[in-house]
């Protein structure tokens, strides 16, 4: 028999169809019904199934035989008995023993059973396993111990329900003070204020996060000293409600090397903006002495050589100048450069280019050069340029083009050309006498470009292609 009989219990009705089918289809649960002797008058599948018994082998026989055989079980089967009768109730965790004779860890509830008149008939027992609950508990509480970092849990209420020895150590407190504290006294009084809210609030919407991104938290030790922590919060469902598992780690030697590498990187960027900005200067201070000299040199063409070394050496202060003006020490925007050295040539060579047009299509944040490559890229855009504003149209009006663009994720383009008269036939990069042209070639390998020259019918146009890494990344 595997149900509970409706005759079991002189005087408790259990004609219910429906609480029969109920019981019988427990699988979990051993319920059973017990006369006043103790006596097993009722069996269900689940207590079958974890006791072992049949019902034909177990119903008549009195409750202790379920006990682990010891001396005067009978009578402390009883006294559980007579506490139920009493108190209207009686619940608690004992072992409990399989007709195989292994034991198990039991969860038991056992409650009195009256008649109309409220004359005690009997009692119903439930049982639940909870050994492997208990197992999956003593590994929870092992992991916990066992972590590198303070391990706190708390319940709704706020009260500590766990800890292991490390948030011991980090707080100060012994065992059996954390053991029910509110978590709000292991934190500074001036957030404790909001520290209730804002559990309340994690557990309407539980999820594993850290606490406080972008805020600097701190604990408060039992001596009343402060630190700051980091804290990653993991919402766990227990028997009991709800609770949150803090794991909270000591950030304070992590803050000292962090100040201790702002320091330096403060330290570091003043010193590089001091470099950038006397660099500048010098090679401004070289700027005006070339310039002064052009004063006193009669021969037409010894002025356009020391001009032509201003500009290179105005290409290579301009790179310094971006560098102090973006206090990024890093990179330089290619597209702001391009802008900012056409405005310096045509101002140089204000008289031979007062016809001429510059057509830019060069955005800025589109490719970011780093100082080691800068330099070079910036001595060949200008001698590009300078080329073309000197040697491109002798009339003096036309249009010079400059594109920058990204061929791919991996490769961008530079491209200089004009429609004028054109290069010397035969004439190749560094085979040139002109000085510039001969550099042309050195200063694209040093860049680790790709340098070709087109005739561009009429003009002449010379594309440089390097990698990158994508847009708006280092070069």
């Amino acid at each position: 028999m595997s149900t509970i009989e409706s005759s079991a219990l002189p005087g408790i009705s259990e004609s219910d169809a429906c609480f029969r089918l109920l019981v019988s289809c427990v699988d979990d649960y051993a319920i059973f019904l017990l006369d006043t002797e103790g006596l097993v008058r009722s069996w269900n599948p689940g207590a079958e199934r974890m006791q072992g018994y049949r019902a034909d082998e177990i119903l008549g026989e009195h409750l202790s035989r379920l006990y682990p055989p010891e001396a005067g079980v009978a009578a402390r089967a009883m006294r559980e008995l007579d506490v139920a009768r009493l108190e209207g109730r009686h619940c608690g965790e004992d072992w409990r023993v399989r007709k195989d004779g292994s034991r198990f860890l039991a969860d038991i509830v056992l409650k009195p059973l009256h008649d109309p008149q409220g004359v005690l008939r009997g009692y119903a027992e439930i049982i639940r396993d909870i050994g492997p609950r208990k197992r999956l508990e003593e590994h929870f509480h092992q992991v916990v111990q066992e972590a590198h970092n303070a391990m706190i849990m708390v319940n709704a209420a706020g009260a500590i329900t766990l800890f292991n020895r490390l948030a011991e150590s980090l707080f100060g407190y012994e065992s059996h003070e954390l053991h029910g504290m509110q978590m709000e006294r292991l934190v500074p009084e001036r957030f404790r204020s909001q520290h209730g809210q804002l559990r309340h609030t994690y557990l309407r919407q539980p999820e594993a996060r850290l606490m406080g991104v972008g805020r600097d938290l701190f604990g408060l030790h039992k001596d009343g000293s402060e630190f700051p922590i980091e804290i990653g919060l993991n919402p766990i469902e227990t028997e009991d409600g709800p609770m949150v598992l803090a794991g909270i780690v000591d950030i304070t030697s992590r803050k000292q090397v962090q100040r201790q590498l702002e320091m330096a990187l403060l330290e570091k960027t003043t010193l590089l903006n001091e470099v950038h900005h006397r660099v500048k200067n010098n090679l401004q201070v070289i700027i005006s002495l070339l310039n002064m000299q052009t004063h006193y040199v009669e021969e037409e063409s010894t002025r356009h050589v020391l001009q032509d070394s201003q500009a290179r050496v105005r290409s290579m202060s301009l790179i310094h100048q971006l560098l102090y003006e973006r206090r990024d020490f890093s990179k330089v925007d290619l597209g702001e450069y391009l802008q900012r050295i056409n405005q310096l040539l045509l101002s140089s060579y204000g008289l031979l280019t007062r016809q001429l047009q510059v057509e830019q299509d060069a955005p800025e944040g589109l490719v970011y050069l780093e100082l080691q490559r800068a330099t070079p890229c910036g001595l060949l855009i200008n001698e590009l340029l300078t080329n073309a504003l000197k040697h491109a149209y002798p009339a003096g009006s036309g249009t010079i083009d400059i594109r920058l663009s990204l061929e791919d994720d991996k490769h961008a383009l530079l491209v200089v050309g004009d429609h004028g008269i054109g290069m010397p036939a035969l004439t190749q990069p560094g085979q040139s006498k002109s000085l510039g042209l001969q550099l042309v070639p050195m200063l694209a390998e040093q860049m680790g470009a790709q340098l070709s020259m087109h005739d561009n019918q009429p003009g002449v146009r010379f594309e440089a292609r390097f990698p990158v890494f994508g847009a708006g990344k280092f070069i």
